[in-house]
């Protein structure tokens, strides 16, 4: 939804957050997929490909300096997170870090979340309208 904003190599770097989170409880699962595929249709870019190996939290939320993309980023990965309707044990520690990282109030991220629930309950209601 706001992700248009961010810069090219805060786009890469979203991307790479968004293939971490995805896959950090073990179960890279079709929603999940599928939210990353509309994730690079509204960036307007390829997706990455993720390396799991190599991968840097402290490197990748690095190269999103803005405070106004900070916020956008801790968002938009709120949806992907609560894409399952649960907060993982996994998913809530790289959460953790963004928040450290990114020197953001924890009590924003409570906000951001019943935001992202919203969001996500409209999307599904909007594509059950659709195939009534």
């Amino acid at each position: 939804m706001f992700l248009n904003r961010l810069k090219k190599k805060e786009k890469i770097a979203f991307l790479e957050l968004a293939h971490h989170i995805a896959r950090s409880d073990d179960d890279f699962s079709e929603d999940q997929k599928i939210i990353i595929e509309k994730y690079c249709m509204e960036m307007q870019i390829d997706d990455i490909d993720y390396d799991e190996e190599n991968f840097d939290i402290y490197n990748t939320l690095d190269n999103i300096k803005s405070e106004q993309s900070r916020k956008i980023v801790l968002l938009e990965i709120m949806a992907l997170i609560y894409s399952d309707n649960f907060l993982h044990e996994e998913e809530r520690k790289v959460l953790e870090k963004v928040l450290e990282e990114f020197d953001l109030n924890y009590n924003l991220s409570i906000v951001y979340t019943e935001w992202a629930k919203t969001m996500l309950s409209l999307y599904k209601q909007g594509n059950a309208l659709i195939n009534l």
